[in-house]
């Protein structure tokens, strides 16, 4: 029940965040999103051996509902770039990104987690990392997810660029456009 939270987290999430990208934009929604999960990456790794279940709870909570804000304004604005003609290879593409996130990521961070231990208790090279002590253990879990933060914290640098560089894009165009608006025809002034 425990493991429960985050999935309930990012269920409940969703559906207000995919209504607050439909009205603030999808970027900004997002950006939020990324920086809740990067905040949660840094409260899990403050985990120790003896947190109780409130504390693990309290930790776990923002990660799902950081990811529910992410991934449906995510979601939404990769499918809104593509053309109406071709939503099946976007849709098919984004399944296709998510899984291969996962299925990389995950034996990555489990990689870092093993290493991590091993050096925290000192074991040998392809000793059982089930046999480390609790402090190691404990050691492996906030190594990860302090690194989880690191690399969290860069795709909020980037998402921030965009946004940045998104809306710089939209005040040039909007000054343009209003330039034009205002501008006196050629040869309006003959004398």
């Amino acid at each position: 029940m425990m493991i429960a939270v985050v999935p309930i987290g990012m269920g409940l999430t969703a559906p207000i965040s995919g209504a607050l990208s439909d009205r603030f934009g999808s970027r900004v929604i997002s950006l939020i999103g990324l920086l809740i999960v990067a905040s949660a990456c840094v409260l899990i790794s403050t985990l120790t051996a003896d947190v109780d279940v409130v504390g693990y709870l309290a930790r776990t909570a923002p990660l799902g509902v950081g990811i529910g804000f992410f991934q449906s304004p995510n979601n939404s604005a990769i499918m809104g770039a593509a053309p109406r003609q071709r939503l099946g290879v976007a849709s098919g593409l984004l399944a296709l990104s998510r899984t291969l996130g996962q299925t990389t990521g995950i034996p990555l961070m489990g990689a870092l987690f093993a290493v991590q231990v091993m050096a925290a208790a000192a074991l040998p090279p392809g000793a059982d990392v089930t046999a480390a002590p609790p402090e190691a253990l404990v050691a492996g879990v906030t190594g990860v997810f302090r690194t989880a933060a690191l690399f969290i914290l860069a795709s909020t640098a980037l998402a921030a660029f965009a946004l940045w560089f998104d809306r710089r894009g939209r005040k040039a165009a909007s000054f343009a456009e209003r330039n034009d608006a205002v501008s006196v025809p050629s040869g309006s002034y003959d004398r």
